[in-house]
């Protein structure tokens, strides 16, 4: 099972991420009205934490990327992306225009998106993130959270 998680700061305020699962990929991209990639870490936390259906939104000019999150109960994760015409619309996801769908284990797509997390801050540090990124820092605090997560065995792992 292979995922793969690429993202970049792409120009002052601007950022590109690239999802590929199994085959799958999608470049979606988000500029800095939302705080995207701490909004995306957010997501994949309360995911591993067991709610149900967390989302993580990609602000656009205009438009919105919304990453659907929907984890099985064998531990994998359906992850999905809607892309909206209107910015902050709060549209039900069915308006929405599915432009991503793949399925693989919640824990070996966190730690794809830890591994970004650890590039993103030894390229461009907290100080050059933030000035890139310009409204918002680097999500440090997210980033040992799902670390942490990830370094706790789930309950089926001590067998």
């Amino acid at each position: 099972m292979s995922v793969e998680i690429s993202y970049q700061l792409v120009g002052t305020g601007w950022s590109e991420c690239t999802v590929r699962v199994n085959g799958a990929h999608a470049t979606v991209s988000a500029s800095y009205l939302s705080n995207a990639l701490e909004d995306l870490v957010t997501a994949v936390t309360a995911a591993l934490r067991g709610h149900p259906r967390p989302t993580a939104s990609f602000a656009e000019e205009p438009g919105e990327y919304r990453w659907v999150f929907e984890p099985t109960p064998d531990g994998q994760v359906r992850v999905r992306i809607l892309e909206f015409q209107e910015l902050w619309g709060d549209r039900p996801d069915q308006e929405g225009k599915e432009i991503f769908s793949a399925q693989c284990r919640l824990r070996t797509f966190a730690g794809a998106l830890l591994s970004e997390l650890q590039r993103l801050e030894q390229t461009h540090g907290l100080k050059g993130y933030q000035e890139r990124w310009v409204e918002h820092e680097f999500p440090k605090e997210r980033m040992a959270e799902l670390e942490g997560l990830l370094k706790t065995p789930r309950p089926e792992e001590h067998i």
